[in-house]
């Protein structure tokens, strides 16, 4: 999937394959930038033929200007988001030409996709478009994957979601709310366990990713672009905001929520039914409404 730049900006012409955010740009993406941050525009100096939906009077400097694309308006987000939709319409149609095949096993599986002999997937599951399995894979009944990579000895529970549409939205000239397409995908390392009912979303500005050994319970919601680092353990019921990063051997307890863009430091523990507004350091107990640092460890 890919759309040529010159569609939006006059005599430039190369091609966007994807999506990324300002703070962490990919060549040949697309992402947009506020006055407010126009620092992050150094960020684009090691990558190339990026399009950026930038807000009116934005210093661009000339370099940049002669390597990337950029597209000025009064509301970039809103101008990103309708390049968005655009994006996502095509890649759907391409999706939509691909066939499902309904295995001996019970399951549907996407024409893209190949399983691996060792791999083990209930009936009633979804496998595919755009997604990749390791090896010893147990997938059981009811559970949907879309445009993800899985690592070795995965295991999936009971109608787990992974791979779905994150919540983003941008607002129009008229106020009304404007859903951002989910573009980015979910990556997934080795010995990750993930629980009944859990809805894993895309990356939004780039990936959702989930390194070795986390293990993620029932009930639990992660958001478009978190990070979980390794050996990270979510209990039942966690809600993990969009753009959080966890740290490795962090802990979420019970019903624990955690608002977007929040760091959590390695070995850092939530107590069961936190709300954290604000970031966690490294080896710290916080608990509570809102939460409060309980203790050092």
């Amino acid at each position: 999937m890919k759309i040529n730049v010159g569609r939006i900006v006059e005599g430039k012409s190369f091609d966007i394959v994807g999506i990324s955010y300002i703070g962490a740009p990919k060549s040949n993406t697309a992402m947009f930038i506020s006055k407010k941050v126009e620092h992050l525009l150094a960020k684009l100096e090691n990558v190339d033929k990026c399009l950026i939906f930038a807000e009116h009077q934005t210093k661009i400097p000339s370099f940049l200007a002669e390597k990337h694309a950029f597209h000025f308006s009064e509301k970039p987000q809103l101008a990103y988001a309708r390049f968005a939709v655009q994006f996502a319409e095509e890649r759907f149609t391409e999706e939509k030409a691909l066939r499902y095949t309904l295995t001996a096993g019970g399951y549907y599986v996407s024409e893209d996709v190949n399983i691996p002999d060792d791999a083990y997937i209930e009936p009633g599951c979804v496998i595919g478009p755009d997604v990749q399995i390791g090896e010893n894979a147990k997938i059981l009944a009811g559970t949907i994957v879309r445009h993800s990579t899985i690592g070795n000895n995965f295991l999936a529970n009971e109608n787990a979601v992974i791979g779905a549409n994150g919540f983003t939205m941008a607002e129009d000239e008229a106020g009304n709310k404007l859903r951002i397409p989910t573009l980015g995908r979910v990556i997934i390392g080795n010995n990750v366990e993930v629980g009944t009912h859990d809805n894993i979303s895309c990356g939004s500005g780039g990936d959702t990713v989930i390194e070795d050994y986390v293990k993620i319970d029932a009930l639990v919601h992660l958001g478009h672009d978190v990070f979980l680092q390794k050996n990270v353990e979510i209990t039942a019921g966690g809600i993990i905001g969009g753009f959080d990063s966890l740290g490795e051997h962090s802990y979420v307890g019970i019903n624990a929520v955690l608002r977007n863009r929040i760091n959590v430091g390695e070995k850092a523990i939530i107590g069961m039914g936190s709300t954290v507004t604000k970031s966690v350091d490294a080896g710290i107990i916080v608990a509570g409404n809102p939460a409060k640092v309980f203790e050092k460890k």
